[in-house]
C-alpha cells in the first residue's frame, strides 16, 4: 500500500508495493537476499572506459542483442556506496532488463569494479562528473536509442543531483530508489541502533580503499592524511570531514551534504522520473521524504510503509519475490517476461 504519492507521470497502480507478510521488519527487507545466499549471476562483459582525467571506469554489459540493434532502449545502472554490478539489486534489475530485450550496463564509481582506480579521486553522493561523462559516450555510440537510468541508495541521489542541476541530461526516463536526498540527517541516522552495523561494514570498506591508495602513494600531495586519522574514524561524518570533502574539493562534511543532497535539486528535474522511498528505511532520516511542493511535473514520488534499503521483498506466486526490477521496468514502459526470475 502506498504511504504518499505524488506526480501524475504513471497512473498504474498494479505495480504498487505490499511486503510479504512475514517479511515486514525493515532489516529483513534490507537483508533478506543476502539472508538467502544471493549469488550474482547475470553474466556481464567488461569494457573499460577513459575518463579525462587519466582515470578509468569499468562498465558491466548484459546484452542480448550485442547492441546491434541501435533503436532499443538502454538502461544505464548507478549502483549505491561500495555496490558494484554483483549487487543483488543490480544483477537483478539487469536481468530483468534482458528478459525484456532491453541492454544494461552498469556503470562503476571509481574503485568499486573489484581493483584500485588509477587516481586520488574517489566517488560521493554528488559527483556527476563520470556518469556524465558515460552518458555522453553511450549517446554518441548509439545517438537513436533511448536511454533509461536507474540508480540506488547513494546511486541514486547522484542521478537526482544529475537529472536537477544539467539542463539536458540525455536521459529519457529515469528511477532513484532509496535516495538520502538529506545527506546531513542521513549519515546521523546510521549511527543509531541496529544501523550502526550497516554503517560499520560500509565505513571499514572505504577506509580499507582509502588506506590502500594511501599506502600506494595515490593521496600523496593531495590529501594530507595519515593512517590513524583514517583508521579513527567512527562515522560518516568523521569519514567525509577527513576523506571526502578534502578529496574532492568541499571545506568540511557540512558543505559536501549541503550541496549534494538531492531534496534541492528536485524541482529542476525535467526528465520523466519515478522515486521510491520506504518509510521503515534503516538508513534514512524522515527528511529524505521530500514535500510536494518540492516535487516537479516530471516527477512521480511512491512512499511505501515497508520495503527496507533497497530490499521491497513481496510476496508471489507463494515466494518471497524482490518487487523492484519488475517496477522500475514497468516504469520505463516495458515488462519483464514470465520466464524472468525476478
Amino acid at each position: 500500500m502506498l504511504t504518499s504519492v505524488a506526480g501524475s507521470n504513471d497512473t498504474n497502480v498494479s505495480e504498487s508495493f505490499k511486503a510479504h507478510p512475514w517479511l515486514k521488519n525493515p532489516h529483513l527487507q534490507t537483508l533478506w537476499t543476502r539472508i538467502q545466499g544471493f549469488e550474482p549471476s547475470a553474466p556481464f562483459e567488461r569494457e573499460v572506459l577513459s575518463t579525462q582525467d587519466g582515470d578509468e571506469l569499468d562498465l558491466d554489459w548484459l546484452t542480448s542483442t550485442s547492441q546491434v540493434q541501435h533503436q532499443k532502449p538502454l538502461l544505464i545502472i548507478f549502483h549505491g556506496l561500495e555496490g558494484s554490478s554483483k549487487s543483488p539489486y543490480a544483477d537483478q534489475l539487469a536481468q530483468a532488463a534482458l528478459a525484456s530485450g532491453i541492454d544494461s550496463v552498469v556503470m562503476h564509481f571509481r574503485g568499486c569494479s573489484g581493483r584500485m582506480n588509477k587516481t586520488a579521486t574517489a566517488y560521493h553522493s554528488g559527483a556527476i562528473e563520470d556518469p556524465l561523462h558515460t552518458i555522453s559516450v553511450l549517446k554518441q555510440r548509439f545517438p537513436e536509442r533511448p536511454l533509461y537510468a536507474a540508480g540506488f541508495s547513494l546511486g541514486a541521489n547522484m542521478l537526482v543531483n544529475l537529472l536537477g542541476r544539467v539542463d539536458k541530461p540525455l536521459l529519457d526516463a529515469a528511477v532513484a530508489v532509496c535516495p538520502p536526498l538529506d545527506l546531513g540527517s542521513s549519515s546521523y541516522r546510521m549511527n543509531q541502533g541496529f544501523s550502526r552495523v550497516y554503517r560499520n561494514h560500509l565505513l571499514n570498506s572505504l577506509k580499507q580503499k582509502t588506506l590502500a591508495k594511501l599506502e600506494a602513494g595515490l593521496l600523496e600531495g593531495v590529501l594530507p592524511l595519515k593512517e590513524r586519522e583514517l583508521l579513527s574514524c567512527r562515522d560518516f561524518p568523521q569519514f567525509d570531514d577527513r576523506v571526502t570533502a578534502p578529496l574532492h574539493g568541499f571545506q568540511g562534511a557540512q558543505d559536501y551534504y549541503t550541496r549534494c543532497s538531492g531534496l534541492q535539486y528536485l524541482p529542476n528535474i525535467s526528465v520523466p522520473t519515478l522515486i521510491i522511498h520506504a518509510n521503515d528505511d534503516p538508513l534514512m532520516s524522515k527528511q529524505v521524504i521530500p514535500e510536494k511542493s518540492m516535487l516537479s511535473s516530471s516527477t512521480r514520488y511512491e512512499l511505501y510503509p515497508h520495503g527496507g534499503h533497497v530490499g521491497f521483498i513481496t510476496r508471489r506466486d507463494g515466494k518471497a519475490t524482490p518487487w523492484l526490477p519488475s517496477r522500475i521496468m514497468n516504469w520505463f514502459g516495458v515488462q519483464p517476461s514470465s520466464g524472468s526470475h525476478v
